[in-house]
């Protein structure tokens, strides 16, 4: 009897005959950095949230405004016309006005660790499809593995039963072992049909055969070292710290909606009836009692502030239970792999034992069955402990925020938020002195 026996390596290569171009881990990783819809949808909230810098930018600046007037004179039955230009100025408002660019600067930082989280959150989802697929595929050739060594003892079988060394229940045993080999095998590729669907969705691209992936990133020995560095660099962190900043700009803000408010206005009229003129003055207005409404706003913000505190133990505690789970599961795999090869050596033995002693007679065709599939299943755990060794890793990577596009060397070009708000923000027609100059007015 002919036993097909598979090598540890060889178990994790095999792919299926219809998948014929090569990809490896890192292409399917480059084609979801340049295609994902949740990388680009988070990258235009970013060009939402540096046009809304833009607008608190413009109470620093002055607003121009043109007026054409056209009357009609009783008198005279004739028509007159007035032209009018008015700039006006914000000179002082206690500094509100730059509370609330602070905080919508804040808010783009915050959005931009997102942007970092929703980077890794699609590579991570890359990862395990790939390596679900692979498992798929590798536990579909197992099963087929094990339905042509199935075929061959049934044959065996057969052929001592005409010779009378068994009787009709031992080819029974081996023909229902066969037929469950047989249905295995149709919901094995069942699956692998269905991870491929999985894979074109997330990757958007057919996968070919996935080729064997190199060693993930080096990994902390210990979870100490790793949970430090989750706890100061995961995005999903560092944005909620970055909101809980906003939030007391947003309170500093409210404070000073009592301030009084100091602008200046700069008119020149010209016109058919009247002579050309050029008016200035400088308002000054505080609001003395609009019906609570500004406390209910100071309240407000004190309430969200104290929201983004509790998203921000929230963020904290998620990170480190995930982080340990992900770790500890990690080094439940490693250990898994080393055992299920220990298995598999055993198993090995064992069926090649078994499938000697029943050709002297000790064993019964069921002890060969159970030992066979003894062995099917000690190769189906290492499969299993392979691909949860890859994908594990890859989860505490991302929660100590390095599973991103630079830090796994992609060769794909960065996307770099700071040249569009710079674009957009810095870049503008007044340029940085004219801002430095009214935020020095602010602060007097």
């Amino acid at each position: 009897m002919r036993i097909q026996v598979l090598s540890t390596v060889a178990l994790f290569i095999l792919c299926s005959p219809a998948l014929a171009e090569t990809t490896t881990l890192k292409q399917a990783l480059e084609a979801t950095y340049k295609n994902s819809p949740s990388i680009a949808q988070q990258r235009e909230k970013l060009l939402e949230l540096n046009e809304i810098v833009v607008q608190k930018f413009a109470s620093l600046k002055p607003v121009v405004n043109a007026t054409l007037k056209q009357n009609l004179d009783d008198v005279n039955g004739k028509f007159t016309n007035t032209a009018t230009l008015t700039i006006k100025q914000l000179i002082y408002d206690g500094g509100k006005s730059l509370n609330l660019i602070n905080s919508s600067k804040l808010t783009v930082l915050a959005e931009r660790e997102l942007l970092i989280q929703s980077e890794q959150n699609s590579l991570l989802k890359v990862i395990t499809s790939y390596m679900d697929l692979r498992q798929a595929i590798a536990t579909l050739e197992l099963a087929k593995s094990n339905t042509s060594v199935l075929r061959e003892q049934l044959r065996a079988s057969q052929n001592r039963f005409e010779v009378g060394e068994v009787t009709r229940t031992d080819v029974s045993q081996t023909e229902a072992r066969l037929a469950s080999a047989i249905s295995n095998v149709e919901a094995r590729n069942a699956a692998v049909l269905s991870q491929i669907a999985n894979y074109f969705l997330i990757v958007g691209q057919d996968p070919g055969a996935l080729e064997t992936p190199q060693k993930h990133p080096i990994i902390p020995s210990d979870v100490a070292t790793a949970e430090a560095i989750a706890l100061t660099d995961h995005p999903r962190i560092r944005a909620a710290k970055l909101y809980l900043q906003a939030a007391d700009q947003d309170i500093s803000a409210t404070r000073k909606n009592t301030n009084p408010i100091i602008s200046g206005s700069l008119t020149s009229s010209t016109g058919s009836a009247i002579k050309s003129s050029i008016g200035a003055k400088i308002e000054a207005s505080i609001p003395i009692f609009i019906g609570g409404k500004l406390r209910s706003k100071q309240r407000s913000a004190v309430s969200a502030r104290q929201a983004k505190k509790y998203a921000l133990d929230t963020a904290i505690s998620s990170t480190r239970y995930n982080l340990n789970a992900y770790y500890a599961t990690w080094q439940a795999a490693l250990a898994a792999i080393k055992a299920s090869n220990a298995q598999i050596e055993s198993a090995r033995i064992a069926f090649e034992g078994v499938t000697e002693e029943t050709k002297l007679g000790s064993r019964t065709t069921l002890d060969v069955l159970d030992a066979e599939q003894e062995l099917l299943s000690a190769r189906s755990n290492l499969v299993s402990a392979l691909r949860d060794e890859q994908v594990q890793a890859y989860k505490v990577l991302a929660e100590m925020g390095q599973l991103t596009a630079s830090s796994l060397g992609l060769n794909v070009k960065l996307y770099d938020p700071t040249l569009d708000y710079n674009k957009i923000v810095i870049e503008s027609p007044l340029g940085k002195a004219r801002i430095k100059l009214l935020e020095k007015l602010q602060n007097r």
